[in-house]
């Protein structure tokens, strides 16, 4: 079947419904989620990242329980030490969602999946 046989919102759903899949069983072994890695992330990325996951808030609680961030988002040196051991795993994992695929097309993607998310927060 040609991809274009499917609406975008097709193709966004099930890389979203892949990637949490994914990502979550990838984490389990160190008893976190997605949302805890993106938490982990948010310094490098600006914590306004996660507004748009449900349960990102969560995922900061739990980390500042853990002693790996701070209430305000920054990491402590054992949540360094805890995201530079994880980082490793993810980098595989992204390495085959990215397979077959140039930096170009990567970065087209992004930006075409920005400009359309621009537009319609325009036309709000």
């Amino acid at each position: 079947m040609d991809p274009l046989d499917r609406p975008i919102g097709f193709w966004l759903r099930r890389l979203h419904t892949l990637l949490e899949t994914g990502l979550d069983e990838l984490l389990a072994g160190h008893g976190l989620t997605r949302r805890h890695w993106q938490a982990l992330n948010a310094p490098r990325y600006g914590a306004d990242v996660l507004e748009v996951f449900e349960g990102a808030g969560q995922a900061r609680a739990d980390l500042v329980a853990r002693g790996w961030t701070t209430p305000d988002g920054a990491l402590t040196a054992a949540g360094r030490a805890a995201h530079t051991e994880i980082a490793e795993h993810v980098q595989r994992f992204r390495a085959r969602t990215l397979e077959g695929l140039t930096d170009q097309q990567y970065a087209d993607t992004v930006r075409t999946l920005a400009a359309m998310a621009g537009n319609l927060e325009a036309a709000h």
